[in-house]
């Protein structure tokens, strides 16, 4: 893509928002591959058979009521959104759109139609036939018609400080699909991103918040954007553009330079080559992005492109493709690189200084300490492995596919047969259950002499609840005094942040901070290890020499925020933002330490 002017006059208001990725973030439904081969090429509009309409549903009371928002909370919630406006993150990624319960077409429908279509699924849409009862499944259709009337209430909750000493404030309201925050001291203003490709500047100086709409993906290309930083009033935006139909990928970097007078020049620092989608959830992209403190280098990650190392071919556009080498890594670039063409191969990308670190399956969020060290946190897959936090260093490989959480990926193994009844690490409402855990002799095998740096070891009291390798039971660091590496499964950590200025006192003073997107009681895959998360825990790490790697201990401080995404640390102030959905939109909560 050739340099452009753009001036101010192209700028526009809000566009409609597109999705975020599920990623790294676990949504708790199924979807075969053979619901995936129909929905990319129909799209008749679901009607349920004549037969199930005359059905009527038996249980309508309160009871029933509150039975069918708990199982909507643990089954839906990611797909569909928590209002049932079809605008969750896990179902965005998907190739079809969740359906909107506050839909014209949806409310027309009779409780019989979608007590089958909750039934038999269809497409990326699952069928829970099997896994919920006929009283359940009724339950499920109760809440759904009672969804509008909750929705005052589902916006009115506000997050409460866990500790005395914080205060939680809200800040304003954001557009939806929210994705990134960033801080800019030079403009003494805050930015964020949405996934759709729209960047805003938020002044602190002023009396009121007001957001200004700086660009927008019409301008700079990337529609699917997951990666924002700004360094000497460049941007620099991260993220993937579909190819082949949808089939296909590419990954970008986009340089937007902002002028004195109001104009904006954009370059490409890189494009890569096309690689293969999945429509699955753990089609991560390229996301986290982060310049250097010393303004030399432009970090950013690629997730992974499947869940543990699995055959993901897209319904054989992609024939055998597993891991990418465009993909589960974090690359490093000169900050004036431009034009770059990225291919898929392992030994070109190192020779060529790009391919920073490996083995690192989806680390949406990376940020520098006061030292200058970079760590990441990560999300592992849709086994019961815990959420890794690493301090990422060249040449390093981190384990990805055949170590998660520090635990071997059982699929590796030739004589693994997966079995639910038997292995408590299978949790048969992930969305990679049944397709993608299988017997898999033809896994790649561990390279020959290749060292695996591990995760950073916590040691609680919070956020550190594991399955016991030898028992498959559930256990507290904070009982047992044995650490996790690092976090509690299906957690998604992101939003990482240091006190990197000493700004913050007492206890906080030069402390690191991490988001939990994910929470127990919404997430059925998290839901066996905690009712926590959607929270904000406050990291101490310390070096262990011994080790040569970092521990750390997390404390709970924050809870009851909305799908919390990303963050951003100014002075004492921790600003979060909230995806927000396809419609109504998040908030930015400030958070004040003393």
């Amino acid at each position: 893509m050739n340099q452009r002017i753009i001036t101010n006059d192209l700028f526009r208001s809000l566009p409609g928002i597109f999705c975020l990725i599920a990623v790294c973030l676990a949504c708790g439904q199924k979807t075969s591959k053979e619901d995936l081969a129909d929905s990319s090429t129909s799209a008749d509009a679901w009607i349920a058979p004549e037969e199930a309409n005359h059905r009527l549903n038996p249980f309508t009371d309160e009871a029933a009521i509150a039975s069918g928002k708990a199982l909507y909370d643990v089954y839906c919630w990611n797909c569909h959104g928590e209002s049932g406006m079809g605008d969750g993150a896990a179902g965005g990624a998907m190739g079809s759109k969740p359906a909107n319960f506050h839909s014209a077409s949806f409310l027309n429908q009779s409780d019989g139609a979608i007590f089958h279509k909750i039934t038999f699924g269809r497409n990326v849409m699952p069928g829970f036939g099997e896994l919920l009862d006929e009283q359940q499944r009724w339950q499920l259709v109760a809440y759904i018609r009672h969804l509008g009337a909750g929705m005052a209430e589902t916006l009115a909750n506000t997050p409460v400080a866990l500790v005395d000493d914080l205060r939680v404030s809200h800040w304003m309201k954001v557009a939806p699909r929210a994705i990134r925050i960033i801080y800019d001291p030079d403009s003494h203003a805050l930015w964020y991103a949405t996934f759709e490709g729209a960047v805003y500047r938020i002044g602190l100086g002023s009396a009121s918040q007001a957001s200004e709409l700086i660009i927008d993906a019409d301008d700079h290309g990337i529609n699917r954007l997951q990666g924002l930083a700004l360094r000497d009033s460049t941007l620099f935006l991260s993220g993937n553009i579909r190819v082949n139909e949808n089939k296909g990928t590419t990954g970008w970097m986009m340089r937007v330079k902002l002028n004195a007078d109001g104009t904006k020049e954009v370059s490409k620092v890189f494009s890569t080559v096309e690689y293969g989608t999945t429509n699955t959830p753990f089609d991560h992209g390229w996301s986290a992005t982060r310049v250097s403190p010393d303004g030399k280098h432009v970090y950013v990650v690629s997730g992974s492109r499947t869940d543990h190392g699995e055959v993901q071919d897209n319904l054989g556009a992609y024939p055998n493709s597993r891991s990418e080498p465009l993909t589960a890594a974090i690359f490093r670039f000169p900050i004036d690189a431009r034009d770059l063409l990225l291919p898929n191969d392992a030994e070109a990308l190192r020779d060529a200084g790009y391919l920073y670190a490996e083995g690192i399956r989806n680390a949406f969020d990376i940020n520098f300490d006061r030292d200058g060290n970079l760590f990441a946190v990560v999300n592992s897959g849709d086994y019961d492995q815990p959420e890794d936090m690493f301090w990422v260093r060249e040449g390093h490989h981190y384990g990805f596919p055949w170590i998660m959480g520090g635990m071997e990926t059982p699929q590796q193994f030739p004589d693994w047969h997966p079995d639910p009844e038997k292995d408590p690490f299978l949790n048969t409402a992930a969305a990679a259950w049944p397709d993608d855990f299988y017997n898999d002799p033809d896994f790649p095998k561990r390279p020959d002499g290749l060292e695996f740096t591990p995760g950073m070891h916590n040691y609680g009291p919070d956020a550190a609840t594991y399955r016991d390798p030898a028992t498959g039971t559930i256990k507290r660091t904070a009982e047992t005094g044995l650490p996790v590496s690092t976090f509690t499964p299906h957690s998604s950590p992101l939003g990482l942040n240091f006190d990197t200025d000493l700004k913050l006192s007492g206890d906080y003073t030069g402390g690191a901070f991490v988001l939990r997107y994910t929470k127990g009681t919404k997430s059925a895959l998290m839901k066996p290890f905690t009712d926590h998360g959607e929270d904000l825990l406050h990291l101490k790490i310390t070096y262990n020499a011994a080790k040569d790697n970092f521990d750390l201990q997390t404390f709970r401080i924050a809870e009851g925020f909305t799908q919390p995404v990303d963050a951003v640390l100014v002075d004492k102030d921790l600003y979060v933002i909230e995806y927000g959905g396809r419609q109504k939109g998040g908030n930015i909560w400030k958070v004040s330490f003393p």
